[in-house]
């Protein structure tokens, strides 16, 4: 019979749900995560002559564990405990700790945002809290907001330090409403810092056709879906998980959009509308579920799950879940909508990215005119071409004739 671990189970078995009705069963190895299928019927011998072996490459294996990875490597902000605050500092009324705090209880301050963007304010916050949470607000000036955003920048990088910078003006503008700010006629010592973040001219990439594409040839059923709503919508992930049967009434569907709060209506292309018409509803309340038909707790795992398909599984390491935004505002500016019709279904609260996308397709349009009118002239030159070639050719046959 097949091993079992101490509490009688299986060990290191990963079972799949299909469509059918049937369950498939794989062995994961705990050294590089590689699936082996074994038989459906883990009571036969059958499926215990395919298990032991497996089991013994493991436990023979003294491969060592992998060394954790360091705070640098967690990510941007997936480390909040490095911001803990020594409980015997005391931030004074005026102070920015002080300030830090009114802000992040205050209708008028982090409330108002979305709570992703709450939770990332917040680590942020902390950070600026322990660096500099007992200076006086109203004593910052440029020189000391250069100093300390480029201290962070060599610590964690530009685009925090960036960040920081963007937050010492939020609480500026929120320290206007205490009579503990005494900023006297000081403008936002902000005002002309230093930017840290120097971005490549890229940024985050639309899908060319060809990935797009392959990762509808490629993917399950379940991201099918979700790719083909993220670009027919031009949503975030975030809103597309969030999308619930009750707020589709057969021609557009209602979306709150969690970055901004607002609640619009999006009209679905009829690509998009088919497919939600004949999709099955796996679950009572939310449109789109993962591949054990249940619905998505966050954005994040879906995410992944598109960027194991189109990084590792196509190799196009360029392109992401957040690239399908891009496809849905380039096409509706080649579709010829304007700055604030792309606004309302993308949900800008600023023109900058429709304006670019309206850049973009004018662009496109006139090097497609471009390259029409240079086809049409390339057609007369070589049309009025020939007909030189065919006029010469007659005046050589008649010199021919002519010294005869």
């Amino acid at each position: 019979m097949a091993k079992t671990a101490k509490n009688g189970k299986r060990q290191y078995l990963y079972r799949q749900r299909q469509a059918n009705g049937t369950t498939y069963v794989y062995f994961r190895d705990p050294r590089d995560r590689k699936l082996t299928r074994l038989p459906d019927d883990e009571a036969s011998d059958e499926f215990a002559e395919a298990y032991d072996p497996l089991l013994r490459a493991v436990k023979q294996t003294n491969t060592p564990r992998p060394v954790p990875r360091s705070k640098d490597q967690l990510g941007r902000w997936k480390n909040p405990r490095d911001y803990t605050i020594d409980p015997k500092v005391i931030f004074r009324p005026g102070s920015v700790g002080w300030f830090i705090d009114k802000y992040k209880v205050s209708d008028f301050g982090m409330l108002k945002l979305s709570a992703g963007t709450q939770y990332n304010y917040g680590l942020a916050l902390d950070l600026m809290k322990k660096e500099i949470g007992t200076g006086v607000l109203h004593d910052l000036n440029q020189r000391y907001v250069d100093l300390y955003t480029s201290r962070i920048a060599d610590q964690k990088g530009g685009a925090v330090a960036d960040q920081q910078r963007s937050l010492i003006t939020n609480l500026w503008k929120f320290a206007k409403r205490h009579p503990e700010f005494k900023p006297g006629d000081k403008l936002c010592p902000t005002l002309g810092a230093m930017h840290h973040y120097e971005h490549d001219g890229v940024g985050i990439l639309a899908w060319p056709d060809k990935v797009y594409d392959a990762a509808i040839a490629t993917a399950k059923r379940h991201l099918v879906e979700i790719i083909s709503g993220l670009r027919y919508t031009g949503q975030r992930g975030s809103d597309l998980v969030d999308m619930r049967w009750d707020d589709y009434d057969g021609r557009r569907i209602n979306v709150v959009q969690q970055k901004t709060g607002e609640r619009i209506w999006i009209y679905c292309p009829s690509p998009f509308k088919k497919m939600l018409d004949t999709m099955p509803r796996h679950d009572a309340v939310y449109i789109f579920t993962n591949n054990w038909k249940r619905p998505y707790k966050h954005a994040g795992t879906l995410g992944t799950a598109i960027r194991n398909l189109v990084q590792k599984k196509l190799k196009c390491p360029d392109y992401s879940m957040h690239g399908l935004r891009k496809n849905a505002g380039m096409e509706l500016a080649l579709a010829g909508c304007s700055v604030p019709e792309i606004m309302a279904v993308l949900g800008h609260q600023s023109p900058k990215m429709a304006i670019f996308y309206v850049k973009q397709a004018d662009k496109v349009r006139l090097g497609e005119t471009a390259t029409a009118k240079l086809e049409t002239y390339l057609e007369g030159r070589g049309v009025e071409r020939v007909r030189y070639a065919e006029e010469r050719a007659i005046e050589r046959r008649a010199t021919i004739k002519r010294v005869k």
